[in-house]
């Protein structure tokens, strides 16, 4: 009984873990990596690309054409994209999307595309068209990136906290927000999964990634995200450009709390950040009570059993 339970215990932790290993690749149909995700929760550093031979283009396109699977373009398509062929990429796409509209992957994709190219009314037609077909995609994050599109087509002045998340930290050294703790977790989810998509392509300076960097540093100081890793986000941001009195003010107050912590002093912002500070996950309990979940039929079977064999006594 007890090395039954033992086993059923240690293949539900080889299976959970052997799921954790494929986790963050994005891979071609014949299971080549094209893509590494980042695996940092909180610093947006966009993911891993992994250039393609042309012996891997050549192969696609042969089975492409041989066998007009749609998926082998697909495959094609974004293979060019991870080699820099935006323009080739793009044409591929719209390919597919004659032969098969209407089709999510195939708008998102040509909505990047587009944007990469420096078409930005095109590509925010083609994300709009993703949104519509696709609500929830991105994390539900999409629809920032119709604003950063929006910004893009209208300029400068319309880059700005105000047009892009509608909501605003005001101008003192503590951020502040009337947002909601969800709120805010939801805000920050959004930020961080549409600049690490982002900085997959961009690395050098760019006014609203930079600005949408500051933002996230000051939603993470607001939620209590490691303080260090707050501090690394303002820099970020600095690099992509963002400068300014309310970077200074923002950033010396970030390194000052870290150095408190550092000396292991106790400090309570004005913005009340237990209040927003991100929720704690008691996951080993949740562990033990999905394995007691799993292994109570186990018991069941052999309590069964037992009663059968005392009532019917050979």
């Amino acid at each position: 009984m007890i090395r039954v339970i033992c086993l059923f215990v240690i293949s539900f932790f080889l299976v959970t873990s052997s799921y954790a290993c494929i986790q963050g690749l994005q891979e071609l149909s014949d299971g080549r990596v094209v893509s590494v995700e980042n695996q940092n929760l909180f610093i947006p550093k966009g993911n891993t690309l992994i250039p393609q031979d042309e012996n891997v283009l050549f192969r696609l396109d042969s089975l492409w054409k041989a066998t007009k699977n749609v998926d082998y373009l697909s495959d094609y398509g974004m293979v060019l994209i991870v080699n820099g062929k935006y323009e080739e990429a793009k044409n591929s796409y719209l390919q597919i999307e004659k032969i098969k509209p209407n089709q999510y992957p195939t708008a998102s994709n040509l909505g990047t595309l587009y944007e990469l190219l420096g078409d930005n009314k095109n590509a925010l037609t083609w994300i709009q068209k993703a949104v519509k077909l696709n609500p929830v995609s991105h994390d539900s994050s999409e629809w920032l990136h119709v604003r950063i599109l929006e910004a893009k087509i209208n300029g400068a002045p319309y880059v700005n906290t105000n047009f892009l998340l509608h909501t605003d930290f005001g101008r003192d050294s503590i951020p502040a927000s009337e947002l909601s703790k969800t709120e805010l977790l939801h805000l920050q989810k959004a930020l961080f999964y549409q600049l690490n998509e982002r900085l997959t392509f961009i690395h050098s300076s760019d006014k609203i990634v930079a600005q949408l960097l500051f933002d996230l540093a000051n939603i993470s100081l607001l939620t209590g995200v490691n303080i260090y890793q707050v501090n690394d986000i303002y820099s970020m941001a600095k690099k992509y450009g963002y400068e300014g009195p309310l970077w200074d003010k923002r950033s010396t107050y970030a390194k000052h709390l870290s150095l408190k912590i550092n000396k292991g002093q106790v400090d309570t912002p004005a913005h009340k950040r237990e209040e927003v500070k991100t929720p704690e996950v008691d996951f080993p309990w949740a562990i033990i009570l999905g394995v007691c979940f799993l292994i109570a039929p186990v018991f069941m079977f052999f309590y069964l059993k037992s009663k059968m064999n005392t009532s019917n006594p050979k």
